[in-house]
């Protein structure tokens, strides 16, 4: 899923996939990439892939 532009309170932002939630400001493409992150990881621990944790 890439990273997509969206709009929340008439503002625009940015989200991971169709579904994820609409970061607004600054940092918003930072927490969009971050949270496509964290699923990809969730994802691949669900498949049994052992992912070392930070």
């Amino acid at each position: 899923m890439p990273i997509q532009k969206c709009r929340r309170k008439n503002k625009s932002g940015w989200r991971y996939g169709d579904s994820g939630k609409c970061y607004l400001g600054p940092n918003a493409k930072e927490k969009a990439k971050k949270q496509g992150r964290a699923i990809s990881l969730s994802k691949a621990r669900q498949k049994g892939h052992k992912i070392p944790e930070k």
